[in-house]
């Protein structure tokens, strides 16, 4: 029995301890690998609809690297593509863009890494723009528990399946509620909250309309308010959820489950030719509203009476000339605004506004025009004429930090961006560039 009074003897055999060398790096390796999963796990970023995950062109959770100087972002890949002005939606593994091929509306779904294509399904369409603007979709679709939400200009509503493309149900606005073309088509993009799916419709009797994401029935529809271009947003605060849309009228708020009447505001231009294009931009508890033609901008904050259950908004200001946002909704961060002021006959600039009182901090012309999203405490443009900006959010002045030729002209879509890539599209192409790898 000797074997035994060794196995139990002070020094490990040299066996045993190299045994446990080995394990100790096997187990750190199990530890990191599973750590870097969970790390990247929780950064995961999708952009699945109107204005990315949270309705405000922000991520807090993204951290952007910069090329240094003489480098770009590389170019993962890009497509060919139809006309129109609906902006790319992105997940991890996808890439989804509604366009217009000849008489087709198209809908495409291209795997992120490579750009081949998944699927695509089309219809007829039979919209024709009356302003020298191209007969595209304007509209952004909406993705949500598998099912895509797209809206084309002539009030044609399609839900598909994002796993084959495959149609579940449509809605004709048109047809159904008399919805208007407006001057531009039928622009205001889809809003999915829960089990619904809302559209402002501007019908001869309904304003705003939510439908069962799942059948497209009618769940509730407001009286009737004109519909314009801005699409609507949700807003949360407590047991308060509203949706807050930029109608034809002004800043109006419904109970986001019933369609219940909760607050309205007139905020219009005197200009019949004129349109509300920027969505409202919630901001904690408080809404900014921006318009071009003579309106200006305006902000407003929820007051709210726990006891009684009730609330309301408070304008705390409006102003002419400090920030009139024609189709771009501008980002926020750390009590600063950011947007682009004037049409395009105007020389748009990029301004900074403090927040509190509407002063302008500063100006930029960044040669027209162009959407912003902010990942923390830098902000990305993509201007008209196809110019990739990054620079850092700050009060004192324009701090660029990156440029870079991404497309051609006439890029007024909106851009997705993830943890990952950048997908954006101008009139002609669609290109996904990879935010970290630098060439």
């Amino acid at each position: 029995m000797l074997w035994k009074s060794d196995w139990v003897m002070s020094e490990k055999p040299e066996f045993l301890m190299l045994n446990n060398r080995v394990m100790k790096k096997f187990y750190f390796c199990i530890f990191l690998c599973l750590f870097i999963i969970g790390h990247n796990s929780a950064k995961a970023v999708n952009w699945k609809q109107w204005l990315g995950p949270s309705h405000n062109g922000s991520l807090d959770e993204v951290v952007l690297s910069v090329p240094k100087e003489g480098k770009d972002y590389s170019l993962r890949w890009e497509k060919e593509v139809g006309v129109g002005w609906s902006s790319p939606l992105v997940d991890s593994s996808f890439v989804y863009l509604h366009h217009r091929v000849g008489d087709n509306e198209v809908v495409q779904c291209f795997d992120v890494r490579s750009g081949t294509e998944r699927w695509h399904y089309s219809f007829l369409s039979g919209y024709r723009d009356d302003f020298g603007m191209d007969n595209g979709p304007r509209s952004t679709p909406a993705i949500s528990e598998g099912i895509m939400i797209i809206h084309g200009p002539q009030g044609l509503v399609h839900a598909l399946s994002i796993d084959e493309g495959k149609l579940l149900w449509k809605v004709d606005l048109k047809k159904q509620f008399s919805s208007p073309k407006g001057f531009f088509g039928r622009c205001s993009s889809p809003l999915i909250y829960n089990n619904s799916v809302i559209f402002d419709v501007g019908g001869e009797d309904s304003g705003l309309v939510s439908f069962s994401i799942e059948t497209g029935k009618v769940i509730w529809k407001t009286s009737k308010y004109g519909n314009d271009y801005s699409s609507s947003v949700p807003f949360t605060s407590g047991n308060t959820n509203l949706c807050l849309s930029f109608v034809r009228e002004g800043f109006l708020a419904v109970d986001i489950v019933t369609g219940y009447p909760r607050y309205y505001a007139p905020f219009r231009s005197p200009i019949d030719a004129s349109v509300n294009a920027a969505s409202p931009l919630v901001i904690g508890n408080q809404v900014f509203l921006s318009s071009c033609y003579d309106v200006g901008a305006g902000l407003w904050e929820l007051n709210r009476s726990d006891k009684a259950r009730q609330f309301s908004f408070t304008n705390l200001w409006k102003r002419k000339e400090v920030l009139d946002c024609h189709y771009s909704t501008p980002v926020s961060y750390n009590g600063f605004l950011y947007g682009f002021h004037g049409r395009q006959e105007r020389r748009p600039v990029l301004r900074c506004i403090k927040l509190e009182d509407a002063t302008v901090q500063w100006e930029e012309y960044c040669g027209g025009a162009g959407n912003l999203v902010r990942l923390k405490n830098r902000i990305l443009i993509l201007t008209e004429r196809g110019e990739l900006l990054v620079f850092t959010a700050q009060s004192k002045e324009f701090g660029l930090l990156h440029s870079q030729q991404i497309l051609g002209f006439k890029s007024r879509s909106h851009f997705a961006v993830t943890n990952q890539v950048l997908v954006a599209r101008d009139q002609k192409r669609l290109v996904c560039l990879d935010l970290n790898n630098f060439e």
